[in-house]
């Protein structure tokens, strides 16, 4: 996602959000990355505040 030319969101976090909006719940998200829940979940989070601020 871009916005004016900046890149707001990562690959991983567009790919994080592609998934949370499809549903597919954290745990899944964390092994479809190859990552902890913890870590899918701050990448997800951080999708959160990067959307809201943009």
């Amino acid at each position: 996602m871009r916005e004016n030319g900046a890149k707001v969101l990562t690959d991983v976090e567009l790919r994080v959000a592609e998934l949370a909006a499809q549903g597919t719940p954290v745990a899944v998200i964390a092994e479809v990355l190859g990552v902890s829940a913890n870590t899918a979940d701050r990448h997800l989070t951080a999708v959160y505040v990067k959307l809201r601020n943009a």
